[in-house]
């Protein structure tokens, strides 16, 4: 039950704790989208940044 409670806690408390530790220089305020999915790998290759993939299908 303690293990449980604990585990809860810690998946809860994670995000909080890290907006607390985390430095608000390094995060933009809106996501930069890029427009082909070839400019996005080159950029996220230079800065060391993942990319986030949004697809969908028109018609």
């Amino acid at each position: 039950m303690l293990k449980n409670i604990l585990l809860n806690f810690t998946l809860l408390a994670t995000p909080f704790i890290s907006l607390a530790f985390a430095d608000g220089k390094e995060i933009p305020a809106v996501i930069q989208w890029e427009k082909g999915l070839d400019e996005a790998i080159a950029k996220a290759k230079t800065t060391g940044k993942p990319i986030l993939l949004d697809i969908f299908m028109i018609g």
